[in-house]
């Protein structure tokens, strides 16, 4: 259902702004919902479909994504607005995105990282965004989590991004805001406190069923429990005379990333989406997060290999921008991203949510955190697989053996 203010009057005068043509007119607009019910928690996601003239008669039929801040009587929007999420992510489109894209494009490097914005309005707290189904990009199934080859075009991708926004804060750090250097774990914002120590808690319950992992690790993640926070803010710092500090993505995972196909069903590109999260900090925070709920099991054993691959691409991509400052060794980059290590089990602990296949489905956010009866049933049912068993094993143990489940 369109929003009531979104007439063709109100699209008409931006269309002719973005295509640079003032005697377009729109004729037609009709909408749909682009996302399936408990698929998106941050906004509301419209495909509208507009039908337009352009000045030399031509008649053009397209579509557009209309991404919407959440409305102030939805539980989790209080959570989101102290963050900034939805001022962040316009100002990432209107501002920040469309300086990447000039600053790729001058070094050559002319594929598509993202959507363009076509307009953006902070009085609805609304994006207008090219639809990117229309270039034929599709998202990877997030059940099925993604092989080497969409792996590796993702971390093409990224090394692209990252680059481009080292750029960006060498040559025009003005652009970005104070508000890309806070985050989640900030410890000057309280509000996902409760999101992430109830999630936590929601693994805890699922260690307690298994006997093993209980014997193993229970004790030591019961006694972690009220430290995460300020574990994983201490992975956000960045030594800035030692290690790289960047714009990240933010939530690089498999429904924020889109792939167009060759004839024979091969991917052949990678674009991101969904940039309210995006902060500077180490690039290492995207790659851990990416690798953790992403990444197809088969492929966990290849991280180091994916790693000096990222790392590879970035540097290519420094020089192709002709970039003049701090760059680490391997060595040093490799240590870089092993200092946040830790950033694993915070991102392990949605993995259950964003493979899950079953019948129990909820638009409610807070079923992923609160101890409710609606919320206690989803999180064991996202929990109650075998794929959740297998690599929360596979995760405690790597991190047990780093000794990172005990007391800093």
């Amino acid at each position: 259902m369109l929003p009531t203010w979104l007439t063709e009057e109100y699209l008409e005068p931006r269309l002719r702004t973005y295509y640079k043509d003032d005697q377009l007119k729109v004729l037609k607009i009709w909408a749909k919902p682009a996302t399936e019910k408990g698929q998106n928690y941050m906004s509301l996601m419209t495909r509208i479909h507009v039908e337009y003239q352009l000045s030399d008669g031509l008649v053009q039929k397209t579509s557009y994504i209309v991404k919407q801040a959440l409305s102030e009587n939805v539980p989790q929007a209080k959570v989101f607005v102290e963050y900034d999420v939805y001022n962040r992510e316009i100002y990432m489109y209107e501002f920040v995105l469309p300086k990447v894209k000039e600053l790729l494009q001058e070094a050559g490097l002319k594929e598509k990282i993202t959507a363009d914005a076509i307009a953006v309005d902070r009085e609805y707290s609304t994006m207008i965004l090219e639809d990117l189904s229309e270039y034929n990009y599709v998202n990877a199934d997030r059940v099925k989590q993604l092989d080497l080859a969409h792996t590796k075009l993702t971390l093409e991708m990224l090394a692209k991004f990252h680059a481009a926004s080292i750029v960006l804060r060498q040559r025009h750090s003005e652009v970005l805001s104070k508000c890309f250097y806070t985050h989640f774990f900030s410890r000057d914002k309280q509000g996902y406190t409760e999101v992430y120590t109830g999630v936590f808690g929601a693994f805890l319950r699922f260690i307690d069923e298994q006997p093993d992992l209980k014997q193993n690790y229970g004790n030591k993640l019961e006694k972690l429990q009220s430290f995460i926070m300020e574990y994983v803010a201490r992975t956000f710092e960045v030594n800035k005379e030692e290690e790289l500090l960047t714009l990240i993505h933010g939530d690089c995972w498999t429904t924020n990333i889109m792939f167009q196909y060759d004839d024979a069903g091969n991917p052949k590109t990678a674009v991101a989406i969904d940039f309210q999260f995006s902060n500077c900090t180490s690039p290492a925070i995207d790659l851990h997060h990416f690798f953790t709920v992403s990444l197809r099991e088969e492929f966990q054993d290849m991280e180091a290999e994916l790693v000096d691959k990222y790392y590879s691409d970035l540097k290519a991509n420094l020089e192709k921008l002709s970039y003049t400052g701090l760059f680490p060794s391997l060595q040093d980059f490799r240590l870089q991203f092993e200092r946040r290590r830790f950033m694993t089990l915070l991102s392990h602990l949605f993995k259950p949510v964003i493979i899950y296949n079953g019948s129990e489905v909820t638009s409610d956010f807070s079923s992923l955190y609160k101890e409710t009866e609606e919320g206690l049933r989803f999180q064991k049912s996202i929990h109650a697989s075998e794929i959740v068993i297998r690599s929360s094993t596979r995760l405690l143990a790597i991190l047990d053996g780093k000794g990172l489940l005990d007391l800093q």
